[in-house]
């Protein structure tokens, strides 16, 4: 179910990490498999990310645990480890597998992101990042400012570059800018409570959680299983 106005969407603001990108997948399977714990597909991964995300919002929700903290990345290691079969006596072994790189591609989400853009809903992109999320737009082949071979987007700002960090609603500050459009009538997809959800909405945004699994159910905000069903929402509105 959504409550966020398709009605009132003039542009769409996307996150990178959870939405495109997800940590790469190879490294995990490969510890898995010194340990005969055998998973061939994808969706596993998937889903152990969601419950990751899911265990980070539990874990800000009631223990007020930091959102910046070693604490938080931990709840994310472990509930993503047990996910996948793995026990509490190998998660300190676990962990270096999944601190890597994000690099697995959501090629449903960057297909259905092109098909929204060329259908001409303006969109931007704000990301907590290292300084390159320019850089793995193109290489991802999700987008870019300005012309170019990609979807064409307002802004891609970047956490390490402007020196914002979501929650901080001050982030979406450039990209509302350069779409020239107030904030309720900018709708912000992500996948996390606490910088997506907590931010866009400090921000007077309207935003949808990317939720495919269902975790954050007990939750009032909208969710929403991918971007396709974003755009089929806003097409509907």
């Amino acid at each position: 179910m959504t409550t966020f106005d398709p009605r009132r969407v003039a542009a769409v603001i996307f996150d990178i990490g959870g939405v495109f990108a997800y940590p790469t997948f190879d490294p995990v399977r490969d510890q898995l498999g010194t340990w005969g714990i055998q998973h061939a597909d994808d969706e596993p991964f998937l889903r152990a990310h969601h419950a990751g995300v899911h265990a980070l919002t539990l874990a800000r929700r009631d223990r007020g645990v930091s959102g910046h903290s070693e604490d938080y990345w931990y709840t994310y290691d472990h509930a993503y480890g047990a996910k996948l079969g793995v026990g509490e006596h190998r998660m300190a072994e676990l962990r270096p597998s999944i601190r890597t790189d994000w690099n697995w591609v959501h090629l449903d989400n960057v297909a259905a992101f092109t098909r929204l853009v060329e259908s001409g809903v303006p969109a931007a992109v704000v990301s907590n990042n290292d300084g390159t999320a320019a850089e793995q737009m193109r290489d991802f082949g999700v987008c870019q400012v300005g012309p170019g071979p990609l979807p064409s987007v307002a802004a891609i700002v970047d956490s390490a570059v402007v020196g914002i960090l979501k929650p901080d609603p001050a982030i979406f500050a450039p990209a509302l800018e350069a779409l020239d459009v107030e904030p309720d009538r900018a709708l912000y997809v992500g996948d996390t409570v606490y910088a997506d959800v907590d931010g866009a909405l400090a921000a007077g945004m309207q935003v949808v959680q990317l939720d495919p699994f269902d975790d954050h159910v007990d939750f009032e905000h909208s969710r929403l299983p991918d971007v396709a069903a974003v755009g089929a929402a806003l097409v509907s509105g």
